[in-house]
């Protein structure tokens, strides 16, 4: 009705090429865009830079927790840091399995030639809970932040499945070290009975006489910034005694009375508001001498605890409203970047540094 029999042929025609169009486009872009399991989508830079950050990381954890498991004598704390160790090896084994899928070049990071078989402990079994609970910690808050900036769908499972995993750890070394009384307290305050509003600018900072005692919120940066310094003056203590090269020893030292200074500081501005600061860890530190991993992995190591702290500074600046106290973390973030650029050189200088993914060089691929 109104198309003679050669218009509808080519009408026809024309509706059978648009739909195979539509249907391809929908395939094209289900394929690119949004398959539901994502395995043909390209891996984004963030996704790229987090699982390549990851593994190296992994790896050195696999690493550390084999020594550990070597010379640890309690049954509990051996049982956390099996776990600790199981955890470490499923996701460097779903990591492989996801970079073979990509053909995606798999890290070097640490094996089995940065572990000294035989070297004697070099701490406590008391240290080994507090160094579990720092790095369940740390790696929870950035196993959160790799799972916000990934797109595709098994790279998000993979990374819900690392926070639930660190949640799971660091609640098992917690009721650990709460069973074994170790447990360091964050000072306790008078619980709020009724809202207040800031009501003066003294708030900020009093130019005359004392300043106000110290909000909640800062005092959890000063209670997580001295457990992180606690860690990291211990590792950088015993490694300066295990070192060879003398210049890796320096370095050591050198981190060794930095987080030292970094505790005192924040020390004081606790007590000065009259509350308890954490005891230090100095004694889970041994008196051997003998290496348990390659200066590489050491030296890497302390690049972490660094990126840890300024992490962790970082979030405790943005709740601090105390001006001297954020000028105190200033000072310190300054000094730690400037202590974390060294070792990264040092790093460099003996090509111990993998580069991680890189953007295409455009002025360089135009000449």
């Amino acid at each position: 009705m109104g198309f003679t029999p050669k218009t509808s042929y080519f009408s026809k025609r024309i509706i059978a090429h648009l739909m195979v169009r539509l249907i391809w486009n929908t395939y094209r872009e289900r394929d690119f865009l949004t398959n539901q399991d994502g395995r043909h989508i390209t891996l984004t830079s963030t996704e790229l830079g987090e699982l390549w950050k990851n593994y190296i990381g992994e790896s050195l954890l696999n690493c550390v927790y084999t020594h550990y498991l070597s010379n640890v004598d309690d049954d509990r704390i051996r049982a956390t840091l099996e776990k600790a160790s199981n955890i470490t090896k499923q996701h460097m084994m779903k990591l492989e399995e996801l970079f073979n899928k990509e053909s995606f070049a798999i890290p070097t990071g640490f094996g089995k030639n940065d572990i000294n078989d035989q070297a004697p402990a070099v701490f406590t079994d008391k240290f080994y809970l507090f160094y579990l609970k720092e790095t369940s910690r740390i790696n929870l808050l950035q196993f959160s932040n790799a799972l916000t900036v990934s797109f595709r769908a098994d790279v998000r499972e993979y990374f819900s499945e690392c926070v639930n995993d660190m949640s799971d750890l660091f609640q098992e070394t917690m009721n650990a070290m709460l069973a074994k009384g170790l447990i360091i307290r964050a000072p306790f305050i008078p619980v709020p009975t009724e809202v207040k509003f800031v009501e003066s600018k003294d708030f900020l900072h009093k130019l005359i006489g004392q300043q106000r005692p110290m909000a909640s919120t800062e005092i959890t940066g000063m209670y997580v910034n001295l457990d992180s310094n606690q860690l990291g003056k211990s590792l950088m203590m015993a490694f300066s005694q295990v070192v060879q090269s003398e210049d890796i020893k320096k370095y050591m030292l050198r981190g060794r009375d930095i987080s030292h200074k970094n505790i005192v500081i924040l020390q004081d501005l606790l007590t000065k508001d009259h509350l308890p600061a954490p005891q230090l860890w100095d004694p889970e530190v041994l008196e051997s001498k003998v290496p348990p991993f390659s200066e590489k992995l050491m030296l890497y190591h302390v690049a972490l605890a660094n990126a840890g702290s300024l992490f962790n500074y970082g979030i405790s600046l943005t709740s601090t409203f105390r001006y001297d106290i954020s000028v105190d973390i200033a000072r310190l973030v300054t000094e730690i970047a400037k202590f974390s650029n060294d070792g990264v050189k040092m790093l460099i200088d003996r090509k111990w540094l993998e580069q991680p993914p890189m953007a295409a060089d455009r002025d360089e691929l135009a000449k």
